[in-house]
């Protein structure tokens, strides 16, 4: 393709295409009216190039004056649609636009060229927003089509499309080697390398620091990640996994809250027998708490401990992060506070005047805490009440109408009633929500806990041994604490444990945990390759130590290693295969040196033959004959040629003078 000429429909098809292909996944996030904008831009553009639809140049005034209006309202758009603010998502649809309205504009070569460039840089902008192993794979086929496009627009006519697209598959897996060298040893920087700030406005799914009646169901029903644990060394039992997120000690009646008391000094802990000592890879959650095993005896996050000894961060989760946590399951905290003891014992005037006659009446009987607990505990275990996720609706007053009335609820429905009849009675108690259980997953050794393990439990103070931990769900659904949600079914309105029928879902189970296998090692050792773990590779290494300068030298010598083994296998790879022409053609060159007639390296077969015909007028005729039919061979009708060429080649035999 010269300079000079006109794109073909065979470059248009495929600058289109691969430019569609890049834009594809932005779609969803756009407003409706630029994905149809885009879709109308291309579908102008090859309509033109067939002759059915004029395009706007200089001849068609109107219509390039109509694309300049329909630019500005597309841009106006944009600016409404997001407020005026520059960022990640209007940056992303203005270059949408931008190339939707290029396409429009396709003519020349440098058109071309250009648009292929943008469509790298379109498919960058793609990990702006995911940067999953699915999302990686399609853009590196996109980035594959869009090189296999420059290759096509710079072969002759006669190569087909798969051979560019093996063309491009071969450059991009003669890149890798490099481009894992500079990923492990090029200087890392502070924070994400995508680190794109997203729209605060949008919802994540995830526990909160407000509990509402409703609210950890509806995550139950979620499949998505919470965070994952990676022990180091012994795990404990799945009955002591309580990770331990918000603590609740303010209610309105219908909303619990932190409150002010989650931000006060904790008091020390004594732990007993084994601490485990774990990495928590957290999925972003837009709140500030960190999950932790109770109870954290020592943390590598950056935070702070709550007064109840949840772990808070300094900023919003707004991305995911790492960190290290050493916990013990059996430890007592042993100190309360006079504000403590009140803030655990306050009921808001007027409400649950149902549950607080209960309360008292199991009170005036035995004030004993220990029996007050368990004649709680006894009341969930009776018959009437049910573990579900969908519950009836609440009318009144919450507590009060799911102790007598509906006595079906979900986790939540049990602590905070659990806690208001503790409180009711005179005893401290406080709401905890978190996450209990999680999947073990044998292939990476590490558990997996999901937001549908979200959980609410209850905390009660008990002299002298402290706060103590008090599950009610367990005195219903006993088996969801020691098997999980995950081993739960929704059959009749109520969760139920999978019967055998159910347990088809193994395999699915199994290929499950293959995929997010490999999504915790791509996000351990890719995403989450950051500055500490590159810090700890060039300890390994012995590099740590070194200057920038030296650095640098010795960089730049690892990263020439792979430049060499791969010079050194296009160097030693096999010449390329004769075509049955080329094995003609060589045959007679043979049997000219033969005779004392060699082929000079720079003469090409027409020239060759003119020499010979003037040196030797007798061989003038077959060596003319023969040279044409090779040019026709590979510049002409090849079918016809090819056929004329090997019996020519065949009836030739010069004799030496």
């Amino acid at each position: 393709m010269t300079a000079a000429a006109p794109l073909g429909r065979a470059q248009l098809w495929w600058v289109i295409a691969v430019v569609s292909l890049a834009v594809a996944p932005h779609a969803p996030r756009l407003p409706l009216a630029l994905p149809l904008c885009f879709v109308a831009f291309a579908g102008w553009r090859m309509l033109g190039a067939y002759g059915r639809v004029a395009l706007p140049d200089a001849a068609n005034r109107a219509l390039w004056w109509l694309l300049q209006g329909v630019a500005v309202l597309t841009f106006a758009l944009i600016y409404d649609h997001y407020q005026g603010q520059l960022g990640r998502d209007a940056g992303v649809a203005l270059l949408t636009t931008l190339l939707g309205l290029k396409l429009v504009e396709l003519r020349t070569p440098r058109d071309f060229y250009v648009t292929c460039l943008l469509t790298y840089f379109l498919v960058a902008t793609n990990f702006f927003f995911s940067q999953a192993i699915p999302t990686a794979l399609y853009l590196l086929g996109v980035t594959v089509l869009t090189t296999a496009a420059l290759a096509r627009a710079n072969t002759p006519p006669g190569v087909s499309g798969p051979a560019c697209g093996w063309l491009a598959v071969r450059m991009v897996a003669e890149s890798v080697p490099l481009m894992i060298v500079c990923f492990v040893i090029f200087p890392r920087l502070p924070g994400p390398l995508w680190g794109v700030p997203t729209d605060s406005s949008q919802a994540i799914t995830g526990l909160s620091d407000e509990m509402t009646i409703g609210r950890i169901a509806r995550l139950g029903t979620s499949d998505e990640v919470a965070f994952r644990v990676d022990f180091d060394g012994v795990r404990p039992r799945a009955r002591y996994l309580y990770w331990r997120g918000p603590v609740l000690w303010q209610t309105d009646g219908r909303t619990w809250r932190a409150g002010p008391q989650a931000l006060s000094e904790p008091p020390p802990v004594i732990a007993r027998g084994t601490r485990y000592r774990y990495e928590v890879s957290l999925e972003a959650h837009g709140q500030r708490w960190l999950p932790a095993l109770d109870a954290l005896t020592s943390t590598s996050a950056v935070g702070s401990l709550g007064r109840a000894r949840e772990l808070i961060s300094t900023q919003l989760v707004k991305r995911p992060v790492r960190y290290t946590v050493e916990s013990a399951v059996d430890y007592s905290i042993l100190e309360i506070s006079p504000a403590d003891r009140a803030a655990a014992l306050a009921l808001p005037p007027g409400a649950h005047p149902k549950t607080r006659a209960l309360a008292q009446s199991w009170r005036t009987r035995d004030p004993a805490p220990g029996v007050l607990i368990d004649t709680a505990l006894a009341l969930f275990a009776q018959d009437p009440f049910t573990y579900t996720l969908l519950p009836p609706l609440l009318k009144g007053d919450p507590i009060d109408g799911f102790l007598f009335a509906t006595r079906a609820g979900f986790c939540e429905h049990f602590a905070a009633a659990f806690v208001v009849l503790m409180r009711a009675a005179g005893v401290p108690a406080r709401v905890v929500t978190g996450y209990q259980g999680g999947e073990y997953n044998s292939l990476s050794d590490y558990f997996l806990v999901r937001q549908s393990d979200a959980h609410a439990w209850a905390e009660v103070y008990l002299a002298p041994r402290g706060w103590v931990r008090v599950d009610p769900t367990a005195a219903v659904a006993p088996e969801r604490v020691s098997l999980g949600i995950g081993s739960f079914t929704e059959r009749d309105g109520a969760l139920r444990l999978l019967d055998d029928k159910g347990m088809a879902m193994a395999l699915w189970r199994s290929t499950r945990q293959l995929w997010d296998s490999a999504n915790y090692q791509w996000s351990r050792w890719v995403l989450g390759y950051d500055v500490e773990r590159q810090r700890g590779l060039l300890e390994s290494l012995g590099l740590q130590d070194l200057s920038p300068a030296a650095l640098a030298a010795w960089l730049g010598g690892l990263m020439s290693v792979p430049l060499v083994v791969l010079a050194l296998l296009v160097l030693r790879s096999p010449a390329p295969r004769k075509t049955p022409a080329g094995r003609a053609y060589a045959r007679f060159c043979q049997r000219l040196a033969r005779v004392g007639l060699v082929r000079a390296p720079h003469e090409g077969p027409l020239e060759f033959a003119e020499r010979i015909a003037l040196t030797h007028p007798d061989l003038a005729l077959q060596t003319r004959h023969i040279a044409q039919l090779y040019a026709l061979v590979h510049y002409g009708d090849r079918g016809a040629a090819l056929h004329g060429l090997v019996q020519a080649v065949r009836d030739f035999r010069p004799r030496r003078r």
